[in-house]
């Protein structure tokens, strides 16, 4: 179970005003705190510029953003950072200073004490997967893409922030390092708690990561939701067309098995032999596979050792054709 030591963020009629050009235009909406809130839109659309001004690396034209209540216009900048992780797509890393002393660079400003400082280090570096003992000393040149990005994500962590903001973080490295550092970072956030704002281009990321997804277009919000709910239910056409039509196959990865209504008149004992067995948490996706890899039309899904009922292709299909 995570601590959670996150705070809520709240955009209340934020808007970012370049001479006549508007970036963001009256942005507002609630991240619960501990929750993955992911900003998600084509280029141009207001992401990370929405995701500057929480630290205020770009200020703010109109309009408020609170954390935990408190609104970051009334707090000095250099002491809001330091209070803030932020991870970028080329991370950005100290090149002369080796990964140690990069993850202590917040905790050395906020004048912590040394054991302090280099048990947190030692933490964090095994937090990411990362062995202290073989990387500690190493300096940044001397690490692949994928383990510069983990170096980055300790680091925001160092100094426990309550928020930490991401952009594009994982969009530089290839799509399998991308995947295992996608389900590292999940592993991560839960344990840690941290409420995390995430900036991509790319629907499937923003689908797997976010608690709540924020669907930006032109600096306006057009949708504001949880994943499974933007799936099934786009608020009009131009999420439809960016969510893609496949978004039927896409939220089968965010349903289980178990949460679905199972046909319970199968008698187990007379179904074809190679009917796979499916465990109530797998992912409706995963079922899928397995479905179509076993050429059988059903699974039988077993909970404790006991029958719980039969999954067939024709229940996915209609899930799949209900969303379209």
């Amino acid at each position: 179970m995570a601590t959670q030591r996150g705070a809520s963020v709240e955009f209340r009629e934020v808007s970012k005003r370049y001479s006549d050009q508007v970036a963001v235009d009256r942005l507002s909406f609630t991240v619960p705190a501990g929750k993955i809130c992911v900003l998600v839109g084509p280029s141009g659309s207001g992401k990370t510029t929405s995701l500057k001004m929480v630290n205020r690396l770009v200020e703010p034209s109109e309009g408020q953003i609170l954390i935990d209540g408190t609104n970051v216009l009334a707090e000095e900048p250099t002491t809001l950072r330091r209070r803030i992780g932020y991870v970028i797509q080329q991370v950005g890393l100290f090149p002369h200073q080796t990964i140690a002393e990069n993850v202590a660079t917040v905790p050395r400003l906020l004048r912590w004490s040394g054991e302090r400082i280099d048990a947190r280090v030692t933490e964090l570096l095994t937090l990411v997967g990362l062995d202290p003992r073989r990387y500690a000393k190493r300096y940044p040149a001397q690490l692949s893409g994928g383990e510069r990005q983990r170096v980055g994500v300790a680091r925001a962590l160092a100094a426990e922030p309550p928020v930490m903001l991401m952009d594009e973080p994982f969009g530089a490295v290839d799509p399998i390092v991308r995947d295992r550092l996608q389900q590292e970072f999940l592993q991560i956030q839960r344990s840690q708690g941290t409420t995390v704002l995430f900036v991509t281009h790319d629907i499937d990321e923003a689908i797997r990561l976010g608690d709540r997804v924020a669907v930006m277009r032109g600096g306006r919000l057009v949708q504001f939701s949880p994943p499974a709910e933007l799936l099934a239910h786009p608020a009009n056409e131009f999420v439809a067309q960016f969510v893609g039509s496949d978004r039927g196959l896409k939220r089968l990865a965010l349903l289980t098995v178990g949460g679905t209504e199972l046909e319970t008149d199968v008698d187990p004992a007379r179904v074809e032999p190679k009917a796979p067995r499916l465990e109530p948490s797998m992912s409706l996706r995963d079922a899928l596979a397995r479905l179509l890899t076993s050429e059988s039309e059903l699974g039988l899904v077993y909970e404790d050792g006991r029958f719980r009922g039969a999954l067939t292709l024709r229940q996915i299909g209609h899930m799949i054709r209900s969303d379209a």
